[in-house]
């Protein structure tokens, strides 16, 4: 309890001023003594308020808000993690962190506004690393860098931790200067055999090492390109390349005539040292043993590119030794890249027995169409009650719409079925406005995948990825409110039901805090105390209501300026103008700033074409002078023209502030008459929770003083809204 002086001041004039306020959790008996400091009499006022404002909310005039005296509600926001899941945040929970704030949960935030992720279809691949030696995280779109070959490429996301996505540049056909993934048994006039299918050695190009051509600090060649009448083609990032050079196992065709293209049993002098499955060269043409039969060799004609064509007599066949398999246009074995913004670094744990294998993706970003830092997303989770859009404007989409399977990876290009609940397409991928989106409710498929279905069927397949839709998700806002003690700050801590939560960077979003006294909903009219501590509340504030159910869904409300609260006549009749009930529509314009999208109206046209405005949602930033404009075409486009309407009337978001009387009946005393140099005493003033005893003075000669005492109350009942845990 708290006893003596509770409150004195000594107001300006004609003035309304706080003398005194109790906290919602006490009550006070007091005497109020007021002293004339003046020659001459005196008047005074005093009231007993118990809200100290009034807000104006946004939403329908005849609001479905849910609002009742005891509820808290909060503008104050962290952000944690891991966050909580909705049952999980129990409105009315204390905390305390480890540096001694104080604090009351109201609720999480359930964000609810679209999310746009941007499209693009990027040719990717996946390297693995050495994951335990990673440090540091990667931007996506940032270059990459190997400390050895100086190789860069773009991160486009990691691959389940065990690889990272990267974008590469091929090294153009006319090329002559590429990384590889060692330079270990290479050696100047080696033939490199390019880009070949290795289960058949069909197709590929032959180049070969320069003199002086092998930078073994660098592991990068100089090279010649299209030999052995090859062509020259563009290397991809990653592309196998086995090494030759000549044996010393030579001889000579011995088939004593021209050995003729398509033959392959070819007979030489000497068949000592050729074996099954070596690689042998004819003048241009490589070849492939498969089997030896004395002095003939039963070869497969025109390997890694080279043509079959005929072969004089007596012509040089030599055996080559293979000296091993490398990657081409690619990064060094074991080497460490760096990002250059991020500068992560990880060191690269790839098999250069096998090639990479470049995949068309979709790429995402949050950021824009044009933006640079698009990556894999493997698994894309979609919450509850959200919808989820995917742009597709960009060029790189073109031919790849998105749409979703319930049943198939790849949707119809497969086995599957298309999946339309909740979805929306939009326009033709790769040009403006084009979109697919989807709605996620309770009635989502729990498991989605998204692939392309582009032309012809099929050839787009393994672009897409998984979707997994989280029906109890964690939020990682929080809304709270009594907050006391130190500041909270970043990296504070505190423990509810065995988990830590951790304020995060940037995590504290100070607002205003309080409790309801009464709501009128014909009004928007909402009476609140403010929370000791707490800022007043302002124009554009947002918090959530309190519905009455047991884990309900709250809705979020705000503080508005501008709304409009009547209009005016709208404009005349016009024969033209189509009869009927047009509800819930927007104005197409308005004479001022106000927002349209969030101002309805329902429109009642007559057979005369004169229409009567009923007015469903004021909107907000309106001015009393603002005309809206509904457009003919909203209202039947039977050519007539566009109906306008003033506003009249707006709400001014602060319907009463602090120090404002709502209602006459808050005074106890009115005008009451104080003599020269004398002191007024009025005994018996209760303040109750949350309420405050305001003063009014005629001149500035006013002192006021309040004694009495301070007691803990229970009169003003917290009435949280109640969640129930399943299982619980």
């Amino acid at each position: 309890m708290t006893a003596g002086r509770l409150a004195a001041s000594k107001p300006g004039a004609t003035t309304n001023t706080v003398l005194y306020r109790t906290p919602i959790d006490k009550s006070a008996s007091s005497v109020m003594n007021v002293c004339n400091q003046s020659g001459g009499a005196l008047s005074y006022r005093a009231a007993i308020r118990d809200y100290e404002q009034v807000l104006h909310l946004d939403g329908l005039n005849t609001s479905a808000y849910k609002f009742a005296k005891g509820n808290p509600i909060s503008g104050y926001k962290i952000t944690l993690e891991p966050g909580f899941q909705d049952a999980s945040a129990i409105p009315g929970t204390t905390f305390t962190t480890t540096n001694g704030a104080t604090a009351t949960i109201l609720d999480v935030f359930k964000p609810t506004e679209e999310v746009v992720f941007y499209a693009k279809v990027i040719d990717v691949g996946t390297t693995s690393i050495a994951g335990d030696g990673q440090a540091g995280t990667f931007s996506n779109g940032e270059t990459l860098t190997g400390a050895t070959s100086g190789f860069t490429a773009t991160f486009r996301g990691m691959d389940a931790t065990t690889g990272v996505w990267t974008q590469y540049t091929d090294i153009a056909a006319g090329g002559t200067n590429v990384s590889i993934s060692r330079t270990t048994g290479l050696a100047d006039g080696m033939y490199l055999t390019i880009g070949t299918a290795l289960d058949t050695l069909l197709g590929g190009e032959v180049a070969t090492i320069n003199a002086s051509g092998i930078n073994t600090t660098t592991n990068a060649l100089t090279i010649t390109r299209g030999q052995l009448g090859t062509t020259a083609a563009a290397i991809p990032a990653g592309s196998h390349v086995n090494a030759w050079s000549a044996s010393a196992t030579v001889t000579t065709i011995a088939e004593g005539a021209t050995f003729v293209a398509g033959d392959t049993t070819l007979t030489v002098a000497n068949s000592t040292g050729f074996t099954s499955g070596g690689i042998i060269i004819i003048d241009n043409e490589l070849c492939q043993i498969s089997e030896v039969n004395g002095n003939d060799l039963t070869i497969v004609r025109g390997r890694y590119g080279t043509a079959d064509v005929d072969h004089n007599d007596g012509v040089n066949t030599t055996l080559l030794t293979d000296n091993g398999i490398y990657l081409l246009n690619f990064w060094s074995e074991g080497e460490t890249i760096t990002g250059s913004s991020s500068n992560a670094t990880v060191a690269l744990n790839f098999n250069t027995s096998i090639g990479q294998t470049i995949l068309t993706k979709y790429l995402i970003s949050t950021t824009g169409v044009g933006a640079t830092d698009h990556a894999v997303q493997a698994i894309n989770q979609y919450d509850i009650d959200r919808t989820y859009k995917y742009n597709l404007e960009d060029a790189s989409c073109n031919n790849y719409p998105l749409k979703f399977s319930a049943d198939d990876a790849e949707g119809t290009n497969g086995s599957g079925t298309e999946y339309t609940a909740g979805v929306s397409k939009v326009g033709t991928a790769g040009t403006s406005g084009a979109y697919t989106s989807i709605d996620i409710t309770a009635d989502t498929q729990t498991n989605l995948f998204a692939y392309a279905d582009g032309s012809p069927a099929g050839s787009t397949t393994g672009v897409g990825f998984n979707a997994s839709i989280i029906d109890n998700p964690s939020y990682t806002d929080i809304y709270i409110y009594d907050v006391s003690g130190e500041a909270l700050a970043a990296a504070d801590t505190f423990t509810i039901s065995e988990t830590t939560q951790t304020i995060q960077a940037n995590g504290v979003s100070p607002g205003p805090f309080g409790y309801i006294q009464d709501w009128y909903p014909s009004l928007c009219h909402l009476k609140v105390t403010i929370g000791e501590g707490s800022e007043a509340f302002a124009a554009n504030d947002s918090f959530y209501d309190t519905p009455t159910l047991t884990n309900g869904t709250r809705t979020l409300t705000t503080v508005r300026t501008g709304k409009a609260l009547s209009l005016g006549s709208p404009s005349g009749a016009d024969g033209s103008r189509t009869a009927g009930t047009y509800e819930n529509i927007s104005p197409n314009s308005s004479g001022g700033s106000g927002d349209l999208a969030t101002t309805k109206v329902t429109v009642v046209v007559d057979g005369s074409g004169a229409a009567t405005v009923t007015l469903l949602n004021g909107g907000y930033g309106h001015a009393a002078s603002d005309t809206l404009t509904i457009n003919d075409a909203q209202l039947g486009g039977g050519g007539a023209a566009n109906l306008t309407i003033d506003v009249s009337t707006i709400s001014t978001g602060i319907h009463t502030d602090q120090t404002e009387i709502y209602n006459d009946e808050d005074y106890i005393f009115y005008g009451k008459t104080i003599s020269a140099n004398t002191t007024d005493k009025n005994s018996s003033i209760i303040v109750g929770p949350g309420q405050n005893l305001l003063v009014y003075s005629s001149a500035a000669d006013l002192s006021y003083q309040a004694n009495g005492f301070e007691t803990s109350s229970d009169d003003y009942e917290v009435v949280n809204m109640t969640k129930i845990q399943s299982g619980g």
